[in-house]
């Protein structure tokens, strides 16, 4: 009796042990990506524009935004990051706006822009951040189409 209640012990504590280090191994890895989803406009069906919520460790929420045409992620643009200081974590909490063959999204009804993609030309805000000319650029052209919308 006391050999089997000593086997159980041990098996138990094994158990926790690899749980253990199966739980540590896991938070040493994780980056705390979540796809939040996509987000796509009428006026424009062949792309949309995937949203991640990259990490819980921020006091911001990291976004990460990946352009996707018929479905497949364009792989020339890469990771494209934007934040905002609010921490709903759903897709419901973005809206896609699009004028003048331009894909831009906004943090509920705020009037910033957090991404702008030129469709006609496949260029992208803020991949291009560098780029105040292009920047400015793609902003002249939305704001026409909405004229509350800013930018820093």
């Amino acid at each position: 009796m006391k050999n089997k209640k000593a086997k159980i012990g041990c098996g138990i504590i094994i158990l926790l042990f690899f749980c253990g280090i199966f739980y540590l191994w896991n938070i040493i890895t994780w980056e705390g990506n979540r796809d939040l989803g996509n987000l796509s406009n009428s006026c424009n069906e062949k792309y949309e524009i995937n949203i991640t919520h990259y990490s819980e460790f921020e006091p911001n929420q990291s976004l990460r935004f990946n352009i996707l045409k018929d479905n497949k992620k364009i792989e020339k643009f890469g990771k494209t990051f934007a934040a905002t200081n609010n921490m709903d974590e759903s897709l419901e909490s973005f809206e896609i706006h699009c004028f003048d063959n331009i894909l831009y999204v906004t943090w509920k009804n705020e009037h910033k822009p957090l991404i702008m993609f030129d469709v006609k030309n496949e260029h992208l805000y803020p991949e291009n951040r560098k780029n105040i000319n292009y920047k400015n650029e793609l902003f002249e052209r939305i704001i026409e189409g909405n004229p509350k919308l800013k930018i820093d």
